[in-house]
């Protein structure tokens, strides 16, 4: 079987361990792939800063694409390319319709640059890191935010699954939401915004197609990537719609699952 030429992969509960960070067996497989001229792209809910965050992806990714879809990132040069941003008033009208769905909930902005976030929501448990702007109970989020990359919402006590279901009949024009199963928040992009549409936009600018990308992810929102590569593999402990999207299996991101799944590809003696 050929080598493909992309390996496209999401970062936490995919490549990253538990705890964030980049193994040292699953930084050496991408190093190896790369030898062997595979390119390595992080396709990602988390924001560009979030990307560089973890230093040592800067040594073996060769592009990232941020926040699930809405934004391409240069890694070499750190800079970020909104394409897909949700209209000013379609997110207004949404943050309207989420807090009749969701009583309680929370909401915080990401612009591509940084996050615009109640008291409130940081209080309850979500912490972004520098930079963002805190705003206190009552003030309006879109006075401090001139682009929408992602709508971020948190019901204290919930989960996405949860709200998930209490917003299934929230039909906002131009806007997709998002969950993570268990994880206590969603995510609202636009409809533009995937993950697989962002990817294969990618691909198709530097001449690859579905059938040379191995994907690798584990959520919902990596649904669209694992259906569109020629191979995808699902990690253990996927979300269902994840695993079904996906042709094959890999082990958990905790046990290097990336690292097995690429050493196998090309044939590797683990070190």
């Amino acid at each position: 079987m050929p080598l493909p030429k992309l390996i496209a992969t999401d970062l936490d509960g995919t490549l990253l361990d538990p705890q964030g960070r980049l193994s040292e067996r699953n930084q050496k497989a991408l190093q190896a792939a790369r030898e062997h001229g595979i390119l390595t792209l992080a396709v990602t809910a988390r924001a560009p800063r979030a990307v560089y965050r973890v230093p040592e992806l800067a040594n073996v990714l060769d592009g990232a694409i941020c926040c699930t879809g809405a934004i391409w990132y240069d890694t070499a040069t750190r800079t970020a390319d909104l394409r897909h941003p949700i209209p000013l008033p379609a997110a207004r009208d949404l943050c309207a319709r989420l807090s009749d769905a969701l009583p309680g909930a929370l909401f915080a902005i990401e612009t591509g640059r940084r996050q615009v976030a109640n008291s409130i929501h940081m209080q309850a448990g979500i912490h972004y890191g520098d930079p963002w702007t805190v705003l206190e109970p009552g003030e309006d989020l879109f006075t401090h935010a001139d682009t929408v990359a992602e709508l971020i919402v948190r019901v204290p006590g919930s989960t996405g699954t949860a709200m998930h279901e209490a917003t299934r009949h929230i039909d906002t024009p131009g806007v997709r939401l998002w969950h993570w199963g268990n994880f206590p928040e969603i995510e609202c992009t636009a409809a533009e915004a995937t993950k697989g549409k962002a990817l294969a936009a990618w691909c198709a600018g530097r001449g690859i197609g579905a059938e040379d990308v191995v994907a690798f992810g584990d959520m919902p929102n990596d649904v669209s990537m694992l259906a569109w590569a020629g191979r995808s593999f699902a990690m253990a402990g996927a979300h269902a719609e994840a695993v079904a999207a996906a042709t094959d299996r890999a082990e958990a991101a905790a046990d290097d699952g990336v690292a097995k799944a690429i050493e196998a590809l090309l044939d590797l003696q683990a070190a």
